[in-house]
Parts: C-alpha cells; structure tokens; sequence
C-alpha cells in the first residue's frame, strides 16, 4: 500500500509538560491487510507463550447473507469469527501476509444460519428484504479472545440461536426473540446469543462452538478470563478454570438519548431488567479425556435486577421468530438495568465489576459501579454486588487491573480498580478515580476504604446511604496535578473531562493512563483537546504527577482509544529464573522486563458534538518506554493510514497491541478503512525498540515515518475553520446537563 500522506510535526525531540523524552528508537514494519475480505473488523491479537500470534478478527465469508447494524444504522454483509496464526522463526517474521495460515472459520453462521423469520427490512422497501419478514443470517458482533496458560478462549455474541433450551440435551426449538426499532423504518432486529469456542493448540483448530444463552434476552458485552496452572512442577499443571461473563437485556439492547458519544446499541444504555450472567468451565488437559478439556457449567445469573414481568395487554415491541407479538407477561421487567461488565480471575476466585442504574424510581439517573468476588465455582446468584463508587455520582466504565499474591507481595496490591465518576449524566464531564485492593480482593481489602459492612445492597436509599471513602480522584486538574489533587472532589473543578481510561499492574507499579482536556466546552470550540496522560503509582513512594504523553498541539484532533499495555511474563522453560543472563537461559527475548511500558492511541477529528458527520477517524501511534514510565522514547505513527484530514484515503482505529517478555519487539493490529469505497480490513503490523542509538530489531523493515509522529501532529491544510457560535453553544449544552443533574439528585 502507497503512504499517502502530507507532512505532519513532530513534537517529539523536546520536553514537555513534565515528559521527558529518551533516546529510544521505535521502528515499525510496513503494515499489511491481514483479512481476506473487504469486512475486516475490530481484529483482536494474542501472543501464545512460544511466540506464536494468534489473530481473531470479524469478516464477510463469500455468500454471507444481508443483515442490519444497528448500531452503525446501515444494511451490511453478515459477518463470521476468523483466526489466523503466525509463529516468528529463522525463517518466517511474520511480517508477510504469506507468513500467516490460511482463515479459519470459527463461529460459520453467516451464510446459511439463521434460526427465526424477522421483519428486519421494517417499512424499508429499498431493504435487502424487500420489506418482508425472513429469515435473518447469523451475523456476529465481534471478537473477544483471551489466552489462560495453554487454552485460548474466545466469545462472542450472534443472531443465530438455535437452541431454546441450553439444559435439555439435543437441540431444543428456539427461544430467540426480537425488538421493533421505531426509529430505523421499523425494523425488528433479533437478539443476539452468547457463543464460546476453545483452542489448546495456539489457536491451530478450534472446538465446536458453545452456545451460552438462548436469545430470550439481547446479549452483549461479552467477555472471559481464566487460570491454568503452567508451572511444571505443580501437581494442579495444565489445570484450572475458565470464567465467562455478559449482559443481557430483555427488551433488545437500546438506542442512544444523545447525551454522550455515539448512537447508543452498545450496551451502555440498558432497560430495567438487566442482568450480567456468568458461566464458568473447569480445565482439565492432563487425563487425554476431551471431554475434561473444558467443561462447561450452566450459566447463572449473577445480577438481580430481573424482579418480574411486564402486565399482559401493555403495547410492547418485542416479537419471536415466527414473527407474533409476545406476551407482555413473558418480558422480564426490573427497576435496575446492569451494563458493560467485566471478568477477571486471580486464582480460584472470579471477579466482576459493571456500571448498574440506580433504581431510584426516576429519582437519579445516574449508576453505580458494583463489585463482586467469589469462589468460581460458586457464584452468588441473583445477587446484589457491593457498590464501590460514590452513591450520589454517576459513575461508569469500569475497569480493573490484578495480579497474584505471589506477584503482589506481602502487602501488595492485588487489584487496581477505577472508573468514570462525576455528577452529570452521560456525556458530561467527569474524573477517572481508582481504589487499590491491598492484600486481597474482597470489598474489605479496599483502599481508600469501601463501606464493606453495607454495601451489597439493591435497596437505593440504602445505597446511597453509604459511607464509603471517596475514592482517589487520579485525574483533577491533570496538567497542574500533585498529590493534594487526589482528594479533590470531581466537581472541584467541574469543566475538565477525562475518558478511555488504561492500565498495568506490575508488582509495586501501577501505571494508569486515560484521555483528558482541561475545558470540554472548549473542546467542542476546537480551543482544547484530548490528549493521552499518565500516572504512575508505587506500593512505597504512592502516586507521581500525571504526565503529557501524546502532546497533541493541533486543537482540530484529538486522541481517540489510548491503550497502554506491559510485557507478559518470562517463559518457564526458555527463561526460567527470569534472568536473561541466567545459564539455564536459552532464549534473553523470552524474559520478562517488567520496567518496559507501552502506550499506544489513535487519533480524531475534533468537531463538535452538533457535527451531523460526527469525528472522522485518523491515524495510530506508539510509544514506549524502558524506565518504567521515567522517560518515553518519541511517538511515531503505527499505522501507514493517517485519514482524510491529512490527505490519506484511509482511516485507522481500534489498534490492539501488545509486546513479547523482553518488550523489544512488538505487534499490533487495527481495523483500516478505505474512506473511498468503505471497505474495512484488519491491518497488522510489527515494530521493534533500541535504547543503544542502533537499528532496532532483526528485521529491517519500512517505518511509517516520524514525520506523522502523534506528538503535536498539526493538519497544514486539515483545520476546520473556527465557528465564533460554538463556545456560546456548547457552554448552554453543558449548563443543561448541569442544571439536569442537579435536579435529579437525591437529597
């Protein structure tokens, strides 16, 4: 592919804002489709412990049937769960398409699969429907893989739902529902089902799928983790257990209400009755029996927002898969509504986390972050989970970082867990605030402390009762930041906005990284932007101040889905002491450098949230350091794709990178689109880091110039001209949302 680009600066060879740059030399390989069709999406990259590269990402087998998107609102080709490997050698870098296998096809539902009749096409005459109802294809929404010592585990959710009855042998008739989108022509849209497939040969051949639910109920946000002892020596080696989360939501999942980005059908904006469900298997690879390999334990729900159904006779939208109404008595209805979960697991004991509505009755809109931790083996089901946040904020996007008590230490931190937290609805601006879970995982081991004796209660006057300490504020006043700003409230200073946030968890270090602008009402004036900052925490110094790391000038663009990510451990057999100068070391790559961090962050037109074209996608960049964040080496651009704004007719986003142990060399993938004719491919690339002054790497390869580097990137001819309405404008949106709010809180 041609670099099709205008000179960009690079603000990479200077300190700024606190941030020191090293000598470190990134180099980038030329990057390539790595997909075979033209529906390459949202690709999804593991590293197996051999250095094998497993890729998993959604696209169009020949044939595949015409489904609608909802939440992108147009009719596409459906799309089916693809995985590629690659293994680097003397022979083979991995850096050629040829290197790669052959696609296989994991979940291969899209061309003839489907397991009801909807009106999908709606009052759409020009619909590939024609207007009537049929048989919808089995379409997915995207990968998500993780890999747990030997086992890759990958979930997803899908249109096809075959199976009514998940605990009747065979293969019962369908449950699968659907939801009329007024909105879009009228369209009933089926749910969606939650899948899983397992690999145990680095991603060479996958198992059967396993369908988890039955499309009763919309699933999304699916998601797993897992525990497989690797230690040779362990009697428990080759054993462990896989854990599986989502959400589901009886009344289809929901469109936006325009208050923050995006047009909603992503799960953040939940009816009442929303549940997360969890299901677990147990790993067993050392008896030769294929049936230990993975077995799998009913699903549960772990939420308790389901408290009833609907009345009989009420106008509801929802229909099965011949097509008739169903019953309002048969729908599941709540005061609360659970969204976006996350898994996690340290040892036996499972961890989820998920933003939840309040149940005010209409007294507060906002959410709660809950928090439960558990034997995996025995979830508590239908159980209210612990509320960690502030009762009288709203708080959202959840996220956790955790490691073993071994890894931890006496003392140690064992789980990172933050959040987005303010007093506005969505959309509007707030903090990204943190607890650390110190020598253990439960709300007790909490710091700052958790209400732990209260706090798993449904009851929202009880909630919001709660007298948990605030949680440390990591994100106030970034630019200015010292340790006195941890305390501050997120309304000290009520125009900031902070996002997309990160992390690591090393040992003693804990490196958090999120998007932030000093003024949100300036950002839609194009007179701020987002730019990617990071803090740094020690178990025995405590918190550094926040540092500038992408230093974006140009107000016109602003960073878009930062990722930070560290090296993974040492290998047992090629670097066992983890001393790459070790004599029982064969293989210095394979030994874990725990000081080396990357971040990495694509970039977006800054408009404003009024924009009826909404922000145009850039490019992606890179960064790493060596000295545990003390210092990064200048960003350079990832991706050859750098958008519309630069003269480039291909946009990049949704990079997913990660780094061998040593964190010399690393991978990463993306999703790419040809701005001209709308085709998307998921995009891969390698690159490798030097601290000597040298050619980093083995491999030489084509950078995709410093030149597009992501620090202070200025579009010369890119720059929207500036509308003098737009501060006047935005401040009244934002005085609406505070003024919203504030009504709405409980006193």
């Amino acid at each position: 592919m041609a670099f099709k680009r205008k000179k960009l600066a690079l603000l990479g060879t200077v300190a700024v804002a606190g941030l020191a740059y090293a000598a470190t030399q990134i180099t980038v390989n030329t990057p390539f489709a790595l997909s075979d069709g033209i529906s390459g999406d949202k690709p999804k990259l593991q590293r197996a412990g051999d250095g094998t590269l497993v890729v998993a990402y959604g696209d169009s087998p020949t044939g595949a049937g015409m489904v609608y998107d909802v939440k992108g609102g147009e009719e596409r080709t459906a799309r089916d769960i693809f995985v590629k490997t690659c293994k680097p050698s003397a022979t083979k870098t991995c850096n050629l398409k040829a290197d790669w296998s052959a696609a296989i096809n994991v979940s291969n539902v899209a061309t003839l699969q489907s397991s009801g009749v909807f009106d999908w096409g709606g009052s759409d005459l020009t619909s590939a429907s024609g207007g009537v109802p049929g048989n919808y294809p089995g379409d997915i929404d995207k990968p998500n893989i993780k890999t747990s010592g030997p086992m890759m585990v990958l979930t997803w959710v899908s249109k096809y739902c075959p199976d009514g009855d998940l605990v009747t042998p065979g293969i019962q008739p369908s449950a699968q529902r659907g939801v009329r989108y007024l909105e879009r022509s009228d369209r009933v849209i089926p749910f969606s089902c939650t899948w899983t497939s397992y690999s145990i040969n680095k991603g060479t051949s996958w198992s059967t799928p396993v369908q988890l639910s039955t499309g009763e109920r919309d699933a999304i946000q699916d998601s797993s983790s897992g525990n497989i002892v690797t230690d040779t020596t362990s009697t428990s080696f080759n054993k462990g257990q896989i854990v599986i989360s989502w959400q589901e939501d009886p009344n289809g999942l929901q469109l936006g209400e325009a208050d923050g980005p995006g047009d909603g059908a992503s799960g953040a904006n939940v009816s009442g009755g929303t549940d997360v469900w969890y299901a677990y298997a147990t790993v067993d690879l050392t008896d030769g029996d294929t049936a230990n390999d993975f077995a799998l334990a009913p699903a549960v729900r772990l939420s308790d927002n389901q408290t009833g159904f609907g009345i009989n006779g009420s106008l509801n939208l929802i229909y099965d898969g011949a097509g008739a109404n169903v019953p309002e008595g048969s729908i599941e209805k709540g005061q609360a509504g659970a969204a976006r979960p996350n898994i996690g697991m340290v040892s036996s004991t499972a961890i989820v986390a998920y933003e939840e509505t309040k149940g005010s009755g209409g007294l507060d809109e906002g959410k709660f972050i809950r928090y439960q931790a558990f034997n995996y083996a025995t979830p508590p089901v239908a159980s209210a989970g612990c509320v960690i946040s502030d009762p009288l904020k709203n708080a959202r996007r959840v996220r956790f970082l955790t490691q073993s008590p071994t890894d931890a230490g006496p003392g140690g931190i064992q789980i990172g867990i933050f959040w987005k937290e303010g007093i506005y609805d969505k959309g509007g601006p707030s903090d990204i605030v943190l607890r650390r879970g110190i020598n253990g995982l439960q709300p007790a081991n909490m710091v700052p402390a958790v209400d732990s004796a209260s706090c798993v209660t449904s009851d929202y006057n009880q909630a919001i009762a709660l007298t948990s300490t605030r949680a440390e504020n990591i994100s106030s006043n970034a630019p200015t930041a010292t340790t006195a700003n941890l305390a501050d409230g997120t309304e000290a200073n009520y125009t900031e906005n902070a996002l997309a946030h990160r992390g690591v968890l090393r040992g003693k270090d804990m490196w958090v990284g999120y998007n932030y602008a000093s003024d949100l009402v300036k950002v839609w004036a194009q007179l701020d932007n987002y730019n990617f900052w990071l803090r740094k925490y020690n178990l025995d110094t405590g918190w550094g101040n926040p540092i500038n790391v992408s230093n974006i000038t140009d107000k016109t663009i602003n960073v878009r889905e930062p990722r930070i990510f560290g090296t993974p451990k040492s290998s047992p057999t090629a670097c066992p002491s983890g001393d790459p100068a070790a004599m029982d070391t064969t293989d210095p790559t394979l030994c874990q450098n725990a000081d080396v961090v990357y971040l990495a962050w694509g970039s977006q037109t800054n408009v404003s949230p009024y924009d009826i074209n909404g922000p145009q996608d850039l490019g992606a960049f890179i960064t790493v350091s060596t000295d545990a964040g003390a210092t990064f080496a200048a960003p350079v651009r990832l991706s050859a794709a750098q958008g519309a704004a630069f003269g480039d007719d291909e946009a990049a986003y949704e990079t997913q990178p990660l780094t061998r142990p040593d964190g010399t060399r690393f991978y990463s993938v993306w999703a790419q689109k040809d701005l001209t004719s709308g085709n998307t491919v998921a995009e891969y690339t390698s690159g490798d880091v030097s601290d000597d002054g040298t050619t980093p790497g083995t491999t030489p390869g084509t950078t995709p110039s410093t030149d597009g580097g992501g620090g202070g990137c200025t579009a010369a001819n890119g720059k929207a001209p500036f509308d003098p309405m737009l501060p006047m404008v935005a401040a009244l949106g934002l005085a609406g949302w505070y003024m919203r709010r504030r009504a709405s809180r409980s006193q």
